[in-house]
């Protein structure tokens, strides 16, 4: 079976900066499972399976622009601690998760320098700018089951109008 829409995937895989460094599997492939068309990996990785059968293995690299986007320095803020006192307590090179209270999101931010009098705070994806070097084996490959589609699509499965089957 080759991997295409609706397909759940097992894929043994390693992700490398140009630089050599790892970003995932230093110490050996890691495995990902995901069922094809639902955006739970990246597209670019994603559209270079597509047509790839089980024991297969290939290497390709995914740009920074088809990854997560060029480095952004318009996410790269200075905050005064007159109007950021919470600051103080940051510390530089540290990575920080942050909450949304009125809508619970999440976000993290890199604290890149503070003084006694700022802190400055980079809030663009760790891999912003970066390309990314995949060697991906195709463990297994299988038709998705329709618990897992309905999981995915809850909204779209049991009716040919995409609406939930209705009394």
């Amino acid at each position: 079976m080759r991997i295409g829409p609706n397909t759940f995937v097992i894929l043994e895989y390693t992700v490398r900066l140009p630089d050599g460094s790892f970003v995932k599997g230093e110490n050996g492939p890691v495995s990902l499972n995901f069922i094809v068309g639902y955006n739970q990996v990246l597209p670019a990785l994603e559209q270079r399976l597509l047509g790839m059968s089980a024991g297969e293995t290939r290497d390709f690299t995914i740009p920074a622009s088809q990854a997560f986007g060029p480095r952004d320095p318009g996410q790269v803020h200075r905050r005064h601690f007159s109007e950021f006192p919470e600051g103080r307590k940051l510390e530089a090179g540290k990575w920080m998760l942050a909450r949304n209270e009125q809508t619970q999101a999440q976000y993290s931010y890199h604290v890149l320098d503070k003084t006694d009098e700022w802190v400055d705070l980079d809030f663009n994806h760790p891999l912003a700018g970066k390309d990314l070097l995949y060697h991906v084996t195709v463990a297994h490959v299988r038709p998705a089951s329709q618990d897992e589609l309905e999981y995915l699509r809850p909204c779209e499965v049991g009716s040919e109008d995409g609406f939930p089957d209705r009394e």
